[in-house]
């Protein structure tokens, strides 16, 4: 929203954000600027951002968390005047992985979960007890409303770090973006659809 209100494209604005954060720093660095900007960089160029086709809607969201750091694109295709959620494109730098396959299904199952949280994860409270207290009440993502994923790690050589969790929380946020970009209209509470 803030690149959005200065008139700037999301992934420049941050890269140049991080860029400063390099050149003057305030306060001690938690993370790397340029892993950062690896998978920004690796992200936009896999999922060709801002060079699709009219109806494709692209949406950026990165995240850093376990000494990981994931950048993800959502892409919302309209089609007869209807949006589905078409394509997420997810770059991760979590070190040295050893495991493709098991860190390519932990890349995939989180960022399912995260659209599943995004787009029908509701708990409600009545008389403070909650009113979904089984998987019948519950409403998970379904193996229809999966996209297309692309998951792709960047080797750097560097010791492990963690991945069961970063690459779900930047999900909502790309697909909020997407959304955005199709719609005109920013979703500020979850889920976005029941």
């Amino acid at each position: 929203e803030v690149a959005f209100a200065a008139g700037k494209d999301p992934i420049k604005f941050r890269l140049e954000l991080l860029d400063k954060a390099k050149k003057n720093p305030v306060g001690k660095l938690t993370y790397e600027p340029e892993r950062f900007e690896k998978v920004i960089n690796t992200v936009a160029e896999r999922a060709k951002w801002g060079k699709v086709s009219k109806n494709v809607h692209q949406g950026f969201s990165v995240y850093f968390s376990h000494n990981s750091y994931v950048a993800q694109i959502a892409e919302v295709l309209t089609k007869n005047k209807t949006n589905s959620l078409s394509k997420v494109y997810a770059v991760t730098d979590c070190g040295i992985v050893i495991n493709q396959s098991g860190a390519r299904n932990q890349v995939y199952g989180a960022v399912i979960d995260g659209i599943g949280h995004a787009m029908y994860g509701n708990l409600s409270f009545e008389n403070g007890q909650p009113k979904q207290n089984n998987f019948d009440s519950y409403r998970l993502i379904k193996y229809n409303e999966v996209p297309e994923i692309d998951a792709v790690f960047i080797d750097n050589g560097i010791d492990p770090t963690g991945l069961g969790e970063p690459a779900l929380p930047p999900t909502g946020g790309a697909l909020a973006n997407a959304i955005f970009k199709a719609t005109g209209k920013r979703l500020y509470s979850q889920p976005f659809a029941l």
